[in-house]
């Protein structure tokens, strides 16, 4: 009785996360609410509350399997933690570049984005954990660099660049006459992630 009690509650988280997904890849973020939830996933409202502790919490669990930065950590850390110093960079490059193409790719991940941008209350929890998570990591790959190299400005100004140039050009395919309709742009944009990832560890390396 209490395995197909717990079976039962997966599978109904479950449906609960896949209806935020649906609902975000289908109306955006704004159409998001705890009823729309619950009938989306066929099941009473009452069990978000019960699973999740409410819409917010539901939102933070599903930002965990959406949001690059709440799981990249977990994706990267034993790598890091192998690494010899002289192949750090090419982590820290890897990491930038899976934020890239996911985010990219990731029309769930960009909706994020856009409606966190809002100050909705709703993602406050998403944030944090973003926050928590993705400095968490930052930390880790601070003890291959100098500490008094200014390192964590140095990643933050690159990743919010990403995040711009992906939600920008989903509307205006153009910045500073690059056209980023065409891959070679995208692939110009790697180049340049590496050559400033290059100049972080050239001038601040241990």
């Amino acid at each position: 009785m209490v395995t197909l009690y717990k079976m039962e509650l997966k599978e109904t988280e479950k449906r609960l996360l896949e209806a935020v997904s649906h609902i975000v890849e289908n109306d955006g973020f704004t159409k998001i609410g705890v009823n729309r939830i619950a009938n989306q996933a066929g099941c009473d409202k009452v069990l978000i509350y019960r699973y999740f502790g409410g819409l917010d919490g539901l939102l933070v669990e599903w930002a965990k399997r959406h949001d690059y930065y709440s799981f990249a950590y977990s994706e990267f850390i034993d790598t890091i933690k192998r690494v010899k110093d002289g192949n750090i960079k090419q982590i820290v490059k890897d990491v930038l570049m899976c934020q890239l193409n996911y985010l990219k790719d990731n029309v769930l991940m960009q909706e994020l984005l856009v409606c966190e941008l809002s100050g909705h209350s709703s993602f406050k929890g998403i944030i944090e954990e973003r926050e928590r998570i993705g400095h968490k990591l930052q930390e880790e790959l601070n003890k291959f660099l100098d500490r008094g190299g200014d390192n964590n400005m140095s990643i933050a100004i690159i990743i919010s660049a990403i995040n711009y140039i992906v939600l920008f050009t989903r509307q205006y395919h153009k910045i500073n006459g690059i056209d980023f309709s065409k891959p070679e742009a995208w692939e110009r944009m790697e180049a340049m992630i590496s050559k400033y990832v290059d100049f972080i560890f050239d001038n601040n390396c241990l």
